[in-house]
């Protein structure tokens, strides 16, 4: 197995040899006005090589197997996980049909409004081999995509992942995208603090920047504003690393070699596990969680727990539900002050009721804060991944009370 890799990492004869090689094959379709303005396919195969030799080093992307790499100076280098062991999984889902024929899919796209978005159809496969002995071989097969309904001035989006592909997860998606949409009228409200939902795309979007913070690499740099030990959210709060599920981004193994495993990362509102590659283990005088990145150490991709309530009773009060969010900017890492404009559907629930659009309204805030304020969080939850939460994730709706709203 990878034969030609293990070749090379014979031969090249390093102290720590890492290789990595990635395949993808990809479909990208645009949708604009409910009709496929492009589909676009897309075949690519990449090599990133980890190489120490004495004080010489490399850490990079090599072009393919016949290149070796110009060796440099190095203070830090990967170190591989002491793993003789072989690893295989390929796994075969119906997406695979999809590269063959995309017609399944293509005619599910009807939409009571003008609909917008992108669908993506990837299978991904990674090779690693080690000098410390392993070698493994893993794919994985994911549809996902969003889509954007747009109702004159008035406009919902929804997303999805998964990896199996199900013409009822795309109708649902449009559906919801539409309903959102289809909710009118303007109501003003001023700067100040809201009970807020945010929906699993909002939730998405602000998860992957607090497992961003979960990074040994992050805390180390002095960009994270979690600290382990700490109580950072809500006792309702869970927020899990997953890659042993069947969701899109799954991996048996990271790329020093360690096999990965489902954890915590913040547990009942506790930052309990920083996640770590070999390197960064001493520092935090602890072991690596198999999330390696060489350099940086991340999450394969995220789930927060369920809570006991329906989505519906999250907005019987005075709630302003915000469907999704970009531009998401910190002005302090350290601290977790940030912003995020809100667009689409920003609806303005008054005693359970829907009475109108807020229009362009951001969320000014900080994100420990809005962790902490978490009231409850929905049973129904989501798969999701998008172009601004491209990280996979599984996410429930979550009432935050008191957050800071201005007007965007």
């Amino acid at each position: 197995m990878n034969e030609e890799i293990v070749k090379y990492v014979e031969e090249i004869k390093g102290e720590e040899v890492g290789l990595l090689r990635v395949r993808t094959r990809s479909i990208v379709i645009k949708i604009v006005e409910s009709k496929i303005a492009t589909i676009q396919r897309m075949n690519n195969e990449y090599y990133f090589l980890a190489l120490k030799k004495g004080n010489l080093g490399f850490i990079g992307r090599i072009s393919n197997l016949k290149e070796k790499p110009n060796l440099v100076p190095m203070d830090f280098y990967p170190i591989m996980t002491e793993n003789e062991r072989e690893y295989k999984l390929i796994r075969n889902t119906n997406v695979s049909s999809l590269f063959d024929d995309l017609s399944p899919l293509l005619s599910l796209i009807e939409s009571e409004y003008p609909l917008y978005g992108i669908i993506s159809v990837d299978d991904i496969e990674r090779a690693l081999v080690t000098s410390k002995g392993f070698n493994g071989l893993e794919s994985n097969q994911s549809i996902s995509g969003y889509f954007r309904a747009k109702n004159k001035e008035y406009s919902g989006q929804w997303a999805f992942s998964s990896t199996n592909f199900s013409p009822s997860l795309v109708k649902d998606s449009i559906k919801k995208a539409n309903e959102l949409a289809s909710i009118t009228g303007k109501y003003e409200i001023a700067e100040g603090k809201y009970n807020v939902v945010l929906s699993p795309l909002v939730m998405g979007n602000l998860m992957e920047s607090v497992a961003r913070m979960a990074s040994g690499f992050a805390i180390m740099s002095g960009m994270s504003m979690l600290k382990p030990g700490e109580k950072v959210g809500s006792e309702k709060f869970t927020l899990m690393d997953t890659p042993k599920e069947d969701r899109p981004n799954s991996w048996g193994f990271d790329d020093e070699g360690t096999f990965t495993y489902n954890k915590p990362i913040i547990e009942e509102g506790v930052f309990v596990t920083p996640l770590l590659n070999n390197e960064l283990s001493s520092v935090f005088k602890s072991s690596t969680t198999g999330n390696a990145g060489w350099i940086y150490p991340s999450a394969w991709n995220l789930e927060v727990k369920e809570g006991n309530v329906g989505y519906e009773s999250l907005l019987s009060g005075n709630v302003v539900f915000i469907n999704n969010v970009w531009y998401t900017r910190f002005q302090n890492y350290a601290e977790g002050d940030f912003s995020t404009v809100a667009r689409d559907a920003t609806v303005v629930y008054k005693d359970g009721k829907p009475v109108g659009i807020a229009g362009r309204v951001r969320i000014a805030d900080n994100l420990k804060r809005i962790l902490q304020n978490i009231m409850e969080l929905s049973k129904e939850r989501y798969s999701v991944r998008w172009w601004d939460a491209p990280m996979q994730g599984v996410y429930p709706y979550a009432l935050i009370k008191d957050v800071r709203l201005s007007i965007a």
